[in-house]
C-alpha cells in the first residue's frame, strides 16, 4: 500500500502549496497546482491495477494525511458591526438554503479545486476496485464518473458558486441522454442552485455597493435570501423613498475576478479526469461560458439588458395583451454588483401544471413567441431558460420575465443563415437544410453518412412544430427526446465545434420546448414564423 499512501501525501502537499500562494502568483501557481493534480488522476488508473491485482482496497483514512491539512485554518472574518433589527417580511414556503462563506481569495479557491481533484481521484480508484470484483454488467463509460465522484463534483461547484457553477449549470442544459447517468444526476443537483453567503459576507457585498448607511434606503429588508444562484443571491426588501416592494439581487464575492482561473482549473480537471465526452467540445462551451460570465458578473450591463427588454416586450401587441412583463429597475438603488428591481409575485412556471388548459396554452405561447421574436426580429436575446426566470401569477394572469445578465446580440449573418434553417426545417425541405447547415459550419460536410443524417432529421424534427397550421401537441410528440436520439450521434461523430452563437442559443430553445412540454401545451405555432418571415422580407426591401 507503499504507493496509495505516495499518492495521497503527494497531494496533501499539493493543496498545501496551493493554499500557501502569494496572492500575486496566484494565476500562474494555481495552474501549476492544478496540473499536479491532473498528473495524479491519469495515474490513478495504473495504481488501481496494482491495487486490484493484490485484492486489497485501499483505505481512504484521513488521518494518514499530513496535519497541515486537518488543521488548515478557515480564513477568519474581520468583526462587523452588527446590523440594527429589521422587520422582515414573511415568505411562505421559503426552502431552506445551505449556508456556506463564498471562497473569495484565488487562493482559497486553488484550494478548494485541489481538494476536488484528491476526491475524485480517491473515488476513482474505489470504483475501478468495485467494477473488477463485480459481477454485474460494467458500465461503458469512465471509472472516475461514479455516484461518489458525482456526489463531490456537485457539492464542490454548489460551494465554489461563480464560474465553477456556472460551467457546471451550462453542461446540465443538455439533453440527459448524451451523458451518463451519474453525471446527469450530479449536474441536475448543480442546477438546482448554490449555497447561499452567510450574513457578514452579504454585509460586506452591501455596505461595498450601496454604502455604509445602505439599510437606510430600506423599510425592510430580508437578510435571509429568496434564492441563491451562481452568480449572486436574491433578497426581498422595500424601499422607504417610494414603497415599492424590490428583489435586491447581490454578487457572490470574488467571483467576477475568478472566472479566468475557475474555467481554467475546472477545464483541467474535467478533461484528465475523463469526465466529459469528446464530442461536446469542452473547450468551445469554456470559452463562451467565460464571455458571458464577464457580462453576467456586470449588473451596471443587466440593469441596460433589462430596461431593454422590457421596452421591446411592451412593444409587442400579443405579448403586451398576455400580460407577459419585465420588472422596472432601480438605477439608483444599483451597482456593479448589486442589482435592484420591482418585486414579482407568482410561482416558476414547472408549478403551474395545475392550470386550466387555456392558461397553460396562453403561457407556452407566449414563451415561444417571445423566443422566436428575440432571435428573428428583435435579433437580442436572454439566454437562459431556467423555469426560475418564468413566474406566473395565476391571480392575475400575469407573466414576468427575469435575469438579464444572459441577455447577448445576434449578428445580422448568424440570424439571416440561422432563419434559413428553421425555414427549410418548416418546409420539409431537408435539402436546403443541410446546405446551409454546411454554409454556416454546422458540418463540413465530409461527415459521416450517420452523422449526415443525424444532423438532418434533427433539424427537421426542430420545425414540426411549425410545419402545419393545426395545433402541435408539445407533450405527445417527445420532441426533445427525440432530437436527443439524433444528438447522442454528434458527440461520436462530429468533426468541428458548432458556430458560437449556437451555445446560448440552443440552450434557449431547447429550453422553451422543455417549457412547453412541461405545460403540456397545444398551440398553433406556425403563424408566429410566418409573421417573422414577413416581417425579415420587408426588411430585405428596404
Amino acid at each position: 500500500m507503499g504507493d496509495w499512501h505516495r499518492v495521497l501525501s503527494g497531494a496533501a502537499k499539493v493543496i498545501n502549496q496551493g493554499a500557501s500562494l502569494q496572492s500575486k502568483a496566484a494565476t500562474i501557481r494555481s495552474t501549476e497546482t492544478l496540473l499536479h493534480m491532473s498528473d495524479m488522476l491519469r495515474n490513478a488508473e495504473q495504481l488501481s491495477k496494482s491495487i486490484i491485482n493484490s485484492h486489497q482496497v485501499p483505505h481512504y483514512d484521513d488521518s494518514t494525511l499530513p496535519t497541515q491539512i486537518q488543521t488548515l485554518p478557515p480564513p477568519q472574518p474581520q468583526p462587523q458591526p452588527q446590523p440594527q433589527p429589521q422587520p422582515t417580511p414573511t415568505i411562505p414556503n421559503k426552502p431552506p438554503l445551505s449556508v456556506n462563506s463564498v471562497p473569495s481569495s484565488q487562493i482559497s479557491r486553488v484550494f478548494n479545486f485541489a481538494s476536488l481533484a484528491v476526491g475524485l481521484a480517491g473515488g476513482t480508484l474505489k470504483e475501478k476496485y468495485t467494477r473488477s470484483t463485480s459481477s454485474s454488467p460494467l458500465p461503458t463509460y469512465s471509472a472516475s464518473i461514479n455516484d461518489e465522484n458525482g456526489d463531490r463534483l456537485a457539492s464542490a461547484l454548489c460551494r465554489m458558486r461563480g464560474a465553477a457553477l456556472k460551467l457546471g449549470q451550462m453542461l446540465s442544459i443538455q439533453e440527459e441522454s448524451l451523458l451518463p447517468p451519474p453525471l446527469a444526476k450530479a449536474l441536475a443537483k448543480v442546477r438546482a442552485g448554490a449555497d447561499a453567503m452567510p450574513p457578514d459576507q452579504l454585509e460586506r457585498q452591501l455596505t461595498a455597493q450601496l454604502g455604509e448607511n445602505y439599510m437606510d434606503k430600506f423599510s425592510i429588508f430580508d437578510e435571509v435570501p429568496l434564492a441563491a444562484a451562481s452568480i449572486g443571491q436574491v433578497h426581498r426588501g422595500r424601499l422607504k423613498s417610494c414603497g415599492s416592494d424590490v428583489a435586491v439581487k447581490v454578487q457572490y464575492p470574488g467571483v467576477a475576478k475568478s472566472i479566468h482561473i475557475d474555467l481554467s482549473n475546472l477545464q483541467m480537471l474535467v478533461t484528465y479526469s475523463g469526465m466529459m465526452p469528446k464530442g461536446l467540445f469542452i473547450d468551445e462551451i469554456i470559452r463562451v461560458g467565460r464571455d458571458e460570465l464577464v457580462n453576467e458578473c456586470d449588473y451596471e450591463l443587466e440593469l441596460e439588458s433589462q430596461e431593454r427588454m422590457s421596452n421591446l416586450v411592451k412593444s409587442d401587441k400579443e405579448l403586451a395583451e398576455g400580460k407577459f412583463v419585465v420588472p422596472k429597475a432601480f438605477a439608483e438603488h444599483s451597482g456593479k454588483e448589486v442589482l435592484t428591481s420591482s418585486f414579482a409575485f407568482g410561482n416558476t412556471i414547472e408549478k403551474s401544471a395545475n392550470l386550466s388548459q387555456s392558461e397553460r396554452n396562453k403561457i407556452a405561447r407566449g414563451i415561444l413567441r417571445l423566443t422566436i421574436l428575440e432571435l428573428f426580429d428583435w435579433q437580442f436575446m436572454q439566454t437562459d431558460p431556467n423555469w426560475g426566470n418564468f413566474l406566473y401569477d395565476s391571480n392575475t394572469g400575469v407573466t414576468t420575465l427575469l435575469d438579464f445578465g444572459a441577455a447577448r446580440h445576434f449578428d445580422d449573418e448568424f440570424v439571416d443563415g440561422y432563419f434559413n434553417i428553421v425555414w427549410a426545417a418548416a418546409n420539409n425541405d431537408p435539402k436546403f437544410l443541410m446546405e446551409e447547415s454546411i454554409r454556416m459550419k454546422f458540418l463540413t460536410g465530409e461527415e459521416n453518412s450517420e452523422m449526415l443524417h443525424a444532423h438532418e432529421m434533427a433539424g427537421l424534427i426542430l420545425g414540426e412544430p411549425f410545419l402545419t397550421d393545426e395545433k402541435y401537441d408539445f407533450k405527445t410528440k417527445r420532441i426533445t427526446q427525440r432530437i436527443a436520439e439524433h444528438a447522442a450521434i454528434f458527440t461520436k461523430h462530429r468533426k468541428v465545434p458548432p458556430p458560437q452563437e449556437v451555445y446560448t442559443l440552443h440552450r434557449k430553445l431547447a429550453g422553451a420546448f422543455l417549457l412547453c412540454i412541461k405545460l403540456e401545451a397545444v398551440i398553433s405555432c406556425r403563424d408566429i414564423l410566418e409573421e417573422v418571415f414577413e416581417k425579415r422580407k420587408t426588411k430585405l426591401r428596404k
